[in-house]
């Protein structure tokens, strides 16, 4: 994988070059060094991408996951038909956007667009710090007794959660989740999905660990879920 950066006024633009797999770690490099320089307007050129694999979503989805962390954007464009089959499948065409062209996607970041593209980014990844319990094991197993493992939940949002546990599965394994919420006698039940894991070498404090989009939502364990959020948040601010 190659990346030339280069800016077209306020925006940051990524000409990525090559496969978008276990091998591309430079990529969320590259988005950190852009982040620190306070340019938090990215926007990634994959017209010569080739390939993005499972581990690829992953490395995506951690890069992603640090622009929101920073108030910022990243959009895509020129995204081949097979990538945007796969972001489809694992759920992720919803977090990435992508354009046709590259002047059709700087408009997109117009400072009188951007409060009110940002505003439902936000809302969709408003993050709790936390250390509970989840119980998880896979869901789409027949015929036999399924384990089931646990592990601490790190942060969780309306959206999904990450795990620290010492058993993981593979990005796109299906999971039954309980959710342990302090005082709460029943745990929260979700399903969910693996999309990304903790990379060792540029995350040793939570690894091991993976990333969990919650799918198949129920509407009343998600209200539950984001008030649970709201009230925390709220008293951690107060004090």
């Amino acid at each position: 994988m190659t990346i030339r950066v280069r800016e077209a006024g306020s925006i940051t633009v990524l000409d990525v070059e090559g496969r978008v797999d276990i091998n591309a770690s430079e990529f969320i490099e590259v988005v950190g060094r852009v982040l620190k320089n306070n340019k938090t307007k990215i926007l990634c050129n994959f017209e010569n991408v080739e390939l993005v694999d499972y581990s690829g979503l992953s490395i995506l989805a951690i890069a992603y996951k640090n622009v929101v962390n920073h108030n910022g954007i990243m959009k895509f464009y020129k995204v081949g038909l097979h990538v945007k089959e796969l972001f489809r499948i694992v759920h992720m065409d919803k977090l990435f956007y992508c354009h046709d062209n590259e002047e059709e996607a700087l408009k997109y970041f117009d400072d009188k667009t951007l409060d009110s593209c940002n505003r439902p980014l936000r809302r969709r990844f408003k993050r709790l710090e936390i250390n509970i319990t989840a119980a998880f094991k896979p869901a789409q197993v027949t015929g036999k007794e399924v384990q089931e493992y646990s592990g601490k939940v790190l942060n969780i949002s309306g959206a999904g959660l990450f795990i620290y546990a010492s058993h993981l599965f593979p990005v796109r394994t299906q999971l039954k989740l309980e959710i342990s919420l302090p005082n709460e006698l029943v745990p929260l039940e979700m399903d969910g999905m693996v999309i990304w894991m903790a990379d060792k070498s540029l995350q040793s404090d939570c690894y091991p660990g993976m990333g969990v989009q919650f799918i198949d939502v129920d509407s009343e364990k998600q209200k539950e879920l984001l008030e649970f959020i709201d009230k925390n948040i709220t008293h951690r601010s107060e004090r």
